[in-house]
């Protein structure tokens, strides 16, 4: 069975015009694996509680277990959870796998693999060709039903005789063979030979150059800031530079792990709230940083909103939520979308950020704030507005705690972010 998709779509990180994804089989592509990685049952894998990703994975807590029932009844679940786990990372993969093709993604399975009955296709093939109609100028190629009988490999077995002395790779390698030996046999050239030859030829003279220039090359790779960021990406270019070179280098969907979710349940219910709906973006999702969630527990939904509700804010009228905007400074397109703007006096106005994590202080509220000062800074330069007219808030709900930012940055800072870039290591 074999299908292709053609689409003119270019996806962000895409890597080659044409993609080939084989082996959509069951329990070959989503792999189910031969052995679990689970430290339960694997004594050579870590365990959850000592992973840096632990807040990503099943927990199991044997202090919880009374009765061996119960016991086994637990393990049951983590084992349960973790094929889940798994699951969802093989997923990715394939996201990962399909969004590498510009123009052509060709994915196939066979209904025979290495043992003696067939296999019926994965769950990831079954879910391409279901959605295989609505793609455009998607075509199944071939598409034949189930066998019966034995692996036909396995019944008569392909056989032949390797090398073929004869054949015209067999015949070129001997001649490479002999040309490699008159090379190891051969008596290098004297210096003054060297300096004759590279007078006399063009080409040795060229190739002389090339070598120069090698020994010369610098080791740095170059990284471009693209001409248009988001704000999100602005505060990895302030807080971890090397780490934007990484992934702009190579680009990479992020995780999106549990509490991070909650912060995006959190403002879904709170354009509700205000009868304001917007879609969520997909720069939104992708550049959210999982680590930086890892260690910081969003309260639960129902939590956030009995807060907020009990908050100043639940009392105003907001004059734009959701706000996006898109404007330039240092030549640089920076975009982004407002929370929440509210004007607090005729002619003054302030922009808000809903936080459902704890409470910044200190380096990481400075930090922060960078996000702050873009929204303001965009804020007055959309709407003609004196920018001392401006204030900037970050109202964190769970704790139903509003912080102001004393040194806010200005627009001259914010440029000095994007213009002056420090020197990095090697981006590899």
């Amino acid at each position: 069975m074999l299908f292709r998709s053609v689409s003119q779509s270019r996806y962000e990180g895409a890597e080659w015009d044409f993609v080939a994804v084989p082996g959509l089989a069951e329990k070959n592509f989503p792999n189910a694996g031969r052995k679990s990685d689970s430290w339960i049952k694997n004594a050579g894998s870590i365990p959850v509680s000592m992973r840096g990703d632990f807040a990503q994975l099943p927990v199991i807590n044997f202090a919880n277990f009374s009765s061996n029932k119960n016991l086994k009844d637990g393990l049951e679940k983590f084992g349960d959870e973790w094929k889940a786990r798994k699951a969802v990372e093989e997923m990715r993969l394939a996201y990962v796998a399909f969004t590498r093709a510009k123009h052509g993604l060709f994915c196939s399975t066979s209904h025979f693999r290495n043992g003696e009955n067939a296999v019926p296709p994965s769950r990831l093939y079954q879910i391409c060709t279901q959605f295989l109609p609505a793609i455009n100028g998607a075509t199944v190629l071939n598409d034949t039903p189930i066998p019966d009988g034995r692996n036909p490999l396995k019944e008569n077995p392909i056989t032949g005789i390797w090398p073929n002395q004869l054949s015209r790779y067999e015949v070129k390698a001997k001649q490479i063979r002999e040309s490699a030996k008159l090379v190891f046999n051969a008596q290098p050239f004297t210096e003054k030979e060297i300096s004759d030859l590279i007078s006399e030829s063009e080409i040795m003279s060229d190739l002389h150059a090339l070598v120069h220039e090698l020994k010369n090359k610098s080791d740095l790779t170059q990284v471009f800031l693209p001409a248009r960021l988001s704000v999100s990406t602005l505060l990895y270019l302030k807080q971890e530079p090397a780490q934007l070179a990484l992934r702009l280098r190579r680009p990479m969907p992020n995780h999106i792990d549990k509490y991070a979710r909650h912060g995006t349940q959190f403002h879904l219910w709170l354009e509700e709230h205000f009868e304001h709906t917007s879609l969520l973006s997909l720069d939104e999702i992708f550049n959210s940083d999982a680590a930086a969630h890892s260690q910081i527990e969003d309260a639960p939904i129902e939590a956030l909103q009995k807060a907020w509700l009990a908050s100043e804010w639940a009392g105003k009228q907001p004059i734009g939520v959701e706000v996006g905007f898109e404007t330039v400074i240092a030549d640089t397109v920076i975009r982004g979308r407002i929370d929440a703007v509210y004007e607090t006096s005729p002619g003054n106005f302030e922009v808000v950020d809903w936080k459902t994590g704890k409470v910044k202080s200190g380096e990481d509220l400075a930090i922060a704030a960078v996000q702050l000062a873009m929204y303001r800074l965009a804020f007055a330069k959309l709407n003609k507005v004196d920018l001392a007219n401006v204030s900037a808030a970050f109202h964190y709900v769970a704790q139903n705690e509003t912080v102001r930012p004393a040194d806010i940055m200005s627009e001259a800072e914010l440029i000095e972010i994007i213009t002056e870039i420090p020197e990095l290591d090697q981006i590899k």
